[in-house]
């Protein structure tokens, strides 16, 4: 079964040069600048999006400095966007640790935040190719969409696909599909194929997103955030927008009560009772495997057989991943 490691295998060596190049931009002569920075060093995830930048540029034939530069910055901007994001949610943890905002209070992570997401910006600018600070500078524009779209729909009394995945689309499968786009443009590919990388870089973020939903229904030590985190910050996800939208039974109340934060315990355990029983999570996975379907078709075929196999397995583990 394909995992994190077997999906690293094909850029081992490259992956482990990155590291070394990405830790070593988190430096600042400011004593208490550095010690932030070297809190969210410390907490960072799997690398996703480095990771896909690094199979695609191979798969191309070409991991160099520059490659590096342009996964540091998608990295960089991720994290700089979660810090902004953890003090807009008011959220006290990530990735299971303190945030950033908890640790060392809003303003330091507002403005902490604003310095990784400049170093972001520095890295990209070292690619060389004035056409990647154009993708990165369009990425932080769909970000920061994203998180107002959010916020109109929980203003917004009513629920749908069409909007939970037009506002997935800008806050999570930018930061995927962009970073596809830019390896793909460091590596030297043709239109077509960038495209085809761009494609499917969106579709991988969409299924990213999904599988990070479906966690909120259920209790788990790994994830890293709370139970119905989602929900008692009035968001409503693909499983619950599927599942009270084809209910018989009226949920106004309820929706209304969750998206003015006023929703009681009993009423948020209704939801996701409902949601497991009545088939949303079932309906997301569906979803999911769909569009894992057609990532895999977006591929180019005429990439090395490994690197294949390495992006096949990628997006598997996107869907089927624990934490």
């Amino acid at each position: 079964m394909a995992d994190l490691s077997t999906i690293k295998e094909p850029i081992q060596s490259e992956f482990e040069e990155f590291k070394r190049h990405y830790s070593s931009v988190f430096v600042s002569t400011d004593p208490l600048t550095q010690q932030i920075l070297d809190y969210v060093k410390s907490s960072n995830g799997k690398m996703m999006r480095p990771i896909l930048v690094l199979l695609i540029a191979k798969s191309i034939g070409i991991v160099n400095e520059r490659v590096f530069n342009v996964a540091a910055s998608f990295e960089l901007l991720h994290s700089g966007s979660l810090i902004h994001d953890d003090v807009v949610d008011e959220s006290n943890l990530r990735r299971g640790n303190p945030s950033v905002n908890c640790v060392f209070d809003n303003k330091l992570a507002v403005l902490s935040g604003d310095y990784v997401i400049s170093l972001a910006l520095q890295q990209m600018s070292l690619s060389g190719n004035i056409a990647n600070v154009g993708i990165l500078s369009e990425l932080s524009k769909q970000l920061s969409e994203g998180e107002i779209m959010q916020l109109e729909s929980i203003s917004d009394a009513s629920i749908s696909e069409e909007t939970y995945f037009e506002v997935i689309t800008r806050k999570t499968a930018s930061l995927f599909s962009y970073a596809a786009k830019a390896a793909a443009l460091t590596a030297g590919a043709d239109a077509k194929t960038i495209a085809a990388f761009q494609e499917y870089g969106r579709i991988a973020g969409l299924c990213f997103q999904i599988r990070d939903d479906i966690f909120d229904y259920f209790k788990s030590d790994q994830i890293g955030k709370p139970t119905a985190n989602d929900l008692h910050e009035g968001k409503l996800t693909l499983p619950a927008i599927y599942s009270l939208t084809h209910s018989e039974s009226d949920w106004t109340e309820v929706i209304s009560s969750i998206k003015n934060g006023t929703a009681t315990d009993a009423q948020i355990k209704s939801v996701i009772d409902y949601t497991i029983s009545s088939g949303g999570i079932d309906y997301a996975y569906a979803t999911m495997e769909k569009l894992k379907r057609q990532a895999i078709e977006a591929l180019p075929s005429d990439i090395p057989a490994d690197l294949m196999q390495a992006l096949i397995d990628y997006i598997s583990v996107i869907v089927s991943r624990k934490s």
